[in-house]
């Protein structure tokens, strides 16, 4: 049973046309807004030297894809192993340096654009990353009782978090950490050090530990008495039991 070469004989005969495709030019990344005009212009003239570089070392640029040519094998009946009408979409690809490569991706589903089993076929690498990172980062496996339950709650609720998660990165269009470990993903979405968050008239405002230590000492002394005696009460409060019931017995 080969999958694709009786594919291939098929479209030698089909006197369908083949759908050509060309992939759009990246354009280059533009500079970052924060950055100055003179260093812009520094690393335009540090690229360029670069490139100069490289084409008197005679190194060649990577190649690129030039044309994607794409044509559809309906619903092939061929195989006796395979029961279920499969759709074959068989692609050429040439690029740059000369090189044409041919393969094909099969499914079950009647395929109307082909271009658009190659772009599902490209989320690949991403679905088989995110099913690694939840194995191996998630603590998927890290079962803490042996109750089928239990066991089967954990898998459930891990799975929800990492999904909850990855929505929220498109949603807030951080999708370049989509492929980062757990702890990488928390140490970029997590503040680092200490934050100190001050409210005043329906307003907030988040201070370092040194820019709030200036900013008392710089009190009128009624203004600073009054703010030694609330830091004094929520101090101890953190120091107090919490007043919980106790557990019935």
């Amino acid at each position: 049973m080969d999958l694709t070469r009786d594919a291939w004989r098929l479209a030698r005969v089909d006197r369908e046309p083949w759908q050509v495709w060309v992939p759009p030019q990246n354009p280059k990344p533009p500079h970052p807004p924060q950055r100055p005009e003179h260093i812009r212009r520094a690393e335009d003239r540090r690229q360029q030297t670069v490139a100069e570089k490289k084409r008197a070392a005679g190194i060649q640029p990577a190649p690129c894809l030039l044309r994607v040519e794409l044509k559809t094998i309906p619903r092939m009946k061929l195989w006796q192993q395979c029961a279920v009408p499969l759709d074959v979409v068989l692609m050429r690809e040439h690029k740059s340096d000369g090189e044409v490569s041919e393969w094909g991706l099969l499914t079950t589903r009647e395929v109307w654009d082909p271009l658009e089993i190659r772009d599902l076929y490209g989320f690949r690498g991403s679905c088989e990353e995110g099913w690694r990172q939840s194995k191996c980062f998630w603590d998927l496996t890290g079962f803490r009782s042996c109750s089928y339950s239990l066991v089967v709650s954990q898998i459930i609720f891990v799975l929800l978090s990492y999904s909850l998660l990855q929505v929220f990165l498109i949603k807030t269009e951080r999708g370049d950490l989509a492929k980062a470990t757990r702890q990488r993903l928390l140490a970029e979405l997590l503040p680092y050090g200490e934050k100190i968050a001050v409210y005043c008239k329906n307003r907030v405002g988040y201070f370092s530990v040194g820019e709030y230590t200036q900013i008392i000492l710089t009190l009128e002394e009624g203004a600073r008495r009054r703010l030694l005696g609330r830091v004094r009460r929520l101090q101890k409060s953190h120091l107090e039991r919490p007043a919980l019931p106790d557990r019935p017995t």
